[in-house]
């Protein structure tokens, strides 16, 4: 079994700070993503954005 050097306060920090960044870009990925999505209603009965598929 070979011994693995002692996790150093510098390694922390850096780790945290790299998942911290991860977690960011991910958080910011799926929220962009939500934010652009547009629903269209078509309903040839009134009281929606298109009456036809034509118009939409």
């Amino acid at each position: 079994m070979t011994r693995q050097p002692p996790t150093t306060g510098t390694h922390v920090v850096l780790r945290t700070i790299l998942s911290a960044g991860v977690l960011a870009v991910l958080v910011l990925a799926c929220a962009g993503t939500a934010a652009g999505v547009t629903a269209w209603v078509d309903d040839d009965d009134g009281g929606a954005d298109f009456t036809s598929m034509q118009g939409a």
